[in-house]
Parts: C-alpha cells; structure tokens; sequence
C-alpha cells in the first residue's frame, strides 16, 4: 500500500492539536475549580470548600423559628428549708433559682413549673429574660404544686407565643424538639422523640403522670416548651431521670414533660382563680415531709379547716392519716394520688391515728380551700 507523505503529515498535526486543547481544558478547570477547594500539602489531597447558597429549611428548621422566640429565661431568688442530724433542728438558705418558660399570650402570660418559683423570697426577684435580650419583671398569677406548673406575666405586648397542640393526638417515636435554658447557659434547643406515653413518675412528693422523650434536658430546662414538628407546643418539661436506681451510673435520654391538656386545663384555672378549683380535698392542709419519730408510716394533719368536712366528720390536728378507704397512705404522694381519683362530693372512710389509737372517719370531699 502506498502511504502518502502528505497525509501523514495532516494526521500528525491534528492529533497534536486535539493533545495540546485536551491538556489546556484541564488546566483551565482545575483553575477554575481552585477557587472552591483547598490542597492539603502534607498528603496531596483536595479538600472542597463547599458553599451553601438558597439552603431549604428543614422541618426541624422551621419548628425552631417558631417556637424559639417563644421559651424565656426565668430567674428568681427562693429560700429552701434545710434539716439537721440533729435534734430536728434545721434552718433555711436562699438561693438563685434558674429556670425556663413559654410565652403562651401576647400579652406576656408565661407558663413554667411551680418548682421554678416555689420559696420565692420576694416577687421583685422574679425577673424573665426574653428573646430580645430585654429583662422583665414578673409577677405571679397563681402555681399548683400538685401538677409542677405555674403562671407568671410580664408588661409587654405585641410578643411571639406558643400554640397549644392536641397531647392525645401524640405517638410513641414522634420527632419532639426541646426548647429551655440548659444550666441558666441561655436558651437552645434539642431534638428527639416521644419515647413513653402515659408515664407515671413519682417526684417532688407526688405521681404525675407524664410523656416522656430522649431529647437532652438538664438543670435550667424545668419550665421549658417541648414541640412537635410543627413548632406547637406538646408539653412543659419538668423533670430527668439523673441517675440510675441499679446503679451509680449516670443516665441520659430519659426526660420528662407534663402534657399540653394537662397545662391547658391547669394555667386557666390558674389565671381565673389564682388556685385549682375543681380538686376533692379533705379540707386539712398536711405536711408533706412528715416521718413519724415512732415509725408509724402516714401523713400528718397540720391544720384542719374552719366549716370543711374534715372538720365536720371530726379530724384533728397532729392526726395521722395513714389510709383513705382501703387505700394505705405511707406518703403525701400516696394521699394526691387518692383524691385524685375521686371526685368532689365523693364520701370516703378516713383512717388516722390519734393518741396511739387508730381511728376511722367518714368525710365527704370538697373542693380545696384557699386562703
């Protein structure tokens, strides 16, 4: 075959010329691209700095701005009685209660825990911080210690505030976000999931029944909002579990939070009455540290009211009552919990003792006394 020299010559430059835009293409990009990463020189390796430009809000994104400006720091001075090994003598100390709220009102109406404020030395301590940075005075409407929840207001207007959502709408692994001031560190926010429904827990002397959810809590966050994916607010938080029953180990992820139909029944009850009113009571305030020196398990009468029926059916001060019908009481969270099952009008069999003698009484329940 005869090759013709002029034809190679042809092929020769447009392989040379196809190498040399190959090779410029290259280094043109690589150039183009250096604006958008940065070369390790120890191990040779590009490493893209990448730019977020229009980023799309996620859920969680979206709860936040909705919920965030809503949560307050709360900061109050409280006095707490402290006991001694000896002699029964104990005294009292003051100290800076730090805690967490939810704006629920434009108007500056906040709810929190009763725990937060309870002790409070002097209502001008009680000062609320909101998103802005702006500190507030409060004063307190009313508080239930019963349920851990209390209602405060600020002189504001114009504010952002929590929308209640259904908490029997809740399900087990529902997304939940956590909103307080963790320490008194300020406020911020920490995701999980609903992770027990219906959860009896037993704390501050009394049963609660509450949700409960692995989203990080801790000190500082009693008070605080916990929301659902939507930014409305499912329930208060109130309480963690710190420590292990079977062990010294720590423990983390369990967290609680009073449902939001609980607060909503409580706060207006609270704002109306200043107090619960459609609570049985026997009508007698108890102490509810009270451990008898001679063992005997119980709660001690420390007042009987003027004209209840506690008074009536013949119960006394320094009595101790130790079962409500068939019900042992050994605890004041025994004695909530069996007026909480009943209902006002309700008669029950009372059993104290007095003077070393156990005795029995029929008494109707009321509504509670407030003074």
């Amino acid at each position: 075959m005869k090759i013709n020299f002029k034809t190679i010559l042809i092929i020769f430059l447009v392989a040379l010329l196809g190498s040399g835009l190959g090779t410029y293409g290259v280094l043109a990009f690589y150039k183009s691209d250096s604006k958008n990463s940065v070369l390790n020189q120890d191990s040779n390796v590009v490493i893209n700095e990448v730019q977020y430009t229009n980023m799309e809000k996620s859920d969680y994104t979206k709860a936040i701005d909705k919920a965030f400006n809503t949560v307050v720091e709360i900061k109050c001075q409280v006095q707490t009685t402290t006991a001694s090994d000896f002699f029964f003598f104990g005294g009292t100390t003051t100290s800076t209660s730090a805690g967490s709220g939810v704006i629920f009102s434009n108007d500056g109406y906040i709810v929190t825990n009763a725990h937060v404020i309870e002790g409070l030395v002097d209502e001008s301590t009680l000062q609320v911080k909101i998103y802005t940075g702006d500190i507030f005075n409060a004063k307190v409407i009313g508080y239930d210690s019963r349920t851990d929840l209390a209602v405060i207001k600020i002189d504001a207007d114009d504010l952002p505030y929590s929308s209640f959502a259904n908490s029997e709408d809740l399900a087990l692994g529902q997304d939940v976000i956590a909103i307080g001031n963790p320490l008194g560190l300020g406020i911020s926010c920490s995701n999980g999931i609903i992770s027990a429904l219906d959860k009896e827990i037993y704390i501050n002397d009394v049963y609660m029944t509450v949700m409960q959810t692995n989203a990080a809590v801790n000190a500082g966050n009693s008070g605080g909002g916990l929301f659902d994916i939507d930014g409305n607010l499912v329930g208060i938080v109130n309480a963690k579990k710190s420590s292990s029953s079977f062990s010294t180990s720590s423990v983390e992820g369990m967290a609680y939070a009073i449902p939001s139909n609980t607060v909503i029944k409580i706060i207006n009850d609270l704002i109306e009455n200043g107090y619960v009113t459609d609570r049985a009571a026997l009508g007698v305030t108890v102490n509810r540290g009270y451990s008898s020196y001679y063992s005997i398990n119980g709660v001690l009468i420390t007042r009987v009211f003027d004209n209840s029926s506690a008074k009536k059916a013949g119960l006394q001060e320094n009595d101790i009552i130790i079962a409500i019908d068939d019900e042992k009481i050994s605890s004041y969270g025994d004695l909530s919990k069996a007026l909480d099952n009943r209902q006002i009008g309700d008669e029950v069999i009372v059993t104290v003792i007095r003077n070393d003698q156990e005795m029995k009484f029929n008494v109707v329940l009321q509504a509670t006394i407030h003074e």
